[in-house]
């Protein structure tokens, strides 16, 4: 695969083990984390399919997806880490692109959160100290979750299922590609769109195909990619 560096970050065998373990962690800090914080987790998840619980993404893409601001996000991202529901990779850069960071989704562990909770019981001597709401069941969790949430993750699956249906092998292996790349995804829509038009049916199509996408992802990044001269290359190139 183009993006295989992501392998090595990849924090579950499947999406299934990755969904579980997103599902555990919302539960135990249910009560902890704001929706937005909520939001924030279904949308990395969502794009960490390729390689369960590992993205590659700027601040600001994770921003757009969850409605919120780059300060929203950056903030959440901290409080994510220290509860252990995700590691973020420090400096990280793709083919020159910056201000994108990968992200680990972590494997829950429900021991770590127990041995916090009987530390801070013989710390109070409490002899009486409950249990934490946020334990609850799966059950009572099920009707507590957000639906606009769920649909985000829920949505997410289905969407790439779907776009992937009439593509050949390639192209496909483009589409995930471009996925994984820090752009906004309404770009990322758009050379979707370019992609299903294309005849990527080879690799040396393939990888022709990713390095011009490449470029254009880091021509965004350091602003000499702007409407204003793609229009005046176009006209250039038209009328030349």
């Amino acid at each position: 695969m183009a993006f295989e560096y992501l392998a090595a970050y990849a924090t579950f065998e499947t999406v299934d083990d990755m969904d579980a373990a997103v599902e555990q962690h919302i539960q135990q800090h249910y009560y902890s984390l704001t929706e937005s914080e909520r939001a924030i987790v279904f949308a990395l998840a969502s794009r960490s399919l390729a390689y369960p619980g590992a993205s590659h993404l700027k601040a600001e893409t994770i921003a757009e997806a969850t409605g919120t601001s780059r300060s929203t996000v950056m903030r959440a991202i901290k409080k994510l880490t220290e509860l252990n529901i995700i590691e973020k990779v420090k400096q990280t850069k793709m083919n020159g692109i910056k201000g994108a960071s990968i992200y680990k989704l972590l494997p829950y562990d429900d021991t770590s959160t127990l041995i916090q909770r009987e530390t801070a019981c013989e710390v109070n001597n409490d002899n009486d100290c409950k249990p934490s709401t946020e334990n609850q069941s799966f059950s009572s969790f099920s009707l507590l979750k957000t639906s606009s949430l769920q649909e985000i993750y829920n949505n997410a699956h289905d969407e790439k299922k779907a776009a992937k249906e009439y593509m050949n092998e390639w192209q496909t292996m483009l589409y995930d590609f471009l996925h994984s790349l820090p752009l906004a995804d309404q770009l990322k829509d758009e050379l979707h769109k370019i992609v299903l038009a294309s005849q990527i049916d080879n690799a040396s199509a393939f990888h022709q195909a990713k390095d011009v996408i490449v470029n254009i992802a880091r021509d965004i990044a350091n602003g000499t990619l702007t409407v204003t001269g793609t229009l005046r290359a176009i006209f250039v190139g038209a009328y030349g």
